[in-house]
């Protein structure tokens, strides 16, 4: 199984290291409302962790656990179903009440989701709501699942949705450089910064991934030139979300030791247009990054 990350969160594999604190969440009657077990039984909680712990599924599927800042927070899975038939991917998740409305439960939720589709390659996903959780089914439908009927699953009546598999939206961007070594330094540091993951590696390239997408910086055989320039037809540059103007700065500061090189600096960090704050960067092999603030517009 792999570390999921979002903005806030790490989602990793659930260990028995986590059993008090998977307990102690389910010990929350809001968050087990619509749970079929008897949760109040310890015992109960005890053998649905063990449960869990259990799974042997396919590579890649099984149970992960939300934390923050070092805390879990919630937990989720992706799994071959044992509701519904064909085999299908079946995704669920809780999140601590104390957590509610602040958006972790979407973070976590779309990690599970994306994993699922673009990860393990399922063409849908399926979910199972109980069908009076309506706080439950509002959420999944704004994920983008569609409520396809109901059935009777873990011994109440839920209603099934699935989440076809979306299209497009960029896949991956493929980047030819003259060095490779050099390359993984800067765009490579630069990316993992904002949290995207090593992805794939050969002899000739590395790619990193966030959600669906990710970046393959390559040194092929089949290149043409030693130089990149911005300024002639083809890429210009690649714009990236940053979650705060906090951490635009920080990482703006810290890639000047990276191959990193400021642009616009007269202007920085508005040379978008004052409704734009964003970090201009460019690297000695002549690749552009702009780096966007998500919160720009508070």
């Amino acid at each position: 199984m792999t570390i999921l990350r979002t903005p806030r969160l790490v989602l990793r594999p659930l260990g028995v290291e986590d059993t008090a604190a998977v307990a102690a969440l389910f010990g929350d009657p809001e968050v087990t409302r619509f749970h079929g077990d008897d949760l109040d039984n310890p015992d109960r909680v005890t053998a649905m962790i063990d449960r869990r712990l259990g799974y042997r599924g396919p590579r890649g599927t099984g149970d992960w656990v939300f934390t923050r800042d070092g805390q879990v927070v919630g937990i989720g899975h992706v799994r071959v179903s044992t509701e519904l038939p064909g085999g299908v991917i079946e995704v669920g998740w809780y999140l601590a009440s104390g957590h509610w409305g602040t958006g972790l439960a979407e973070e976590a939720a779309r990690a599970l989701v994306d994993h699922a589709h673009h990860t393990l390659g399922a063409p849908v996903v399926f979910a199972l709501v109980h069908q009076d959780n309506d706080r439950g089914l509002r959420f999944v439908r704004r994920l983008g699942f569609h409520d396809v009927g109901r059935g009777e699953h873990y011994g109440a009546t839920h209603r099934v949705l699935v989440s076809p598999r979306p299209t497009g939206g960029v896949h991956h961007v493929e980047l030819w450089v003259a060095d490779l070594a050099t390359a993984e330094k800067s765009l490579g540091w630069l990316l993992v910064e904002l949290g995207w993951r090593e992805y794939q590696r050969w002899d000739r390239g590395v790619s990193w991934r966030l959600g669906s997408t990710y970046v393959v910086v390559e040194d092929s055989p089949d290149r043409v030139g030693e130089v990149h320039d911005r300024r002639r037809p083809g890429l210009n540059h690649l714009a990236l979300h940053v979650r705060t103007r906090t951490e635009v700065d920080r990482i703006t500061a810290a890639a000047a030791g990276h191959g990193w090189r400021l642009m616009f600096a007269d202007r920085h960090p508005y040379a978008g247009g004052p409704d734009h704050y964003a970090a201009y960067l460019h690297d000695d092999a002549g690749f552009e990054l702009e780096l966007v603030a998500a919160d720009h517009m508070a």
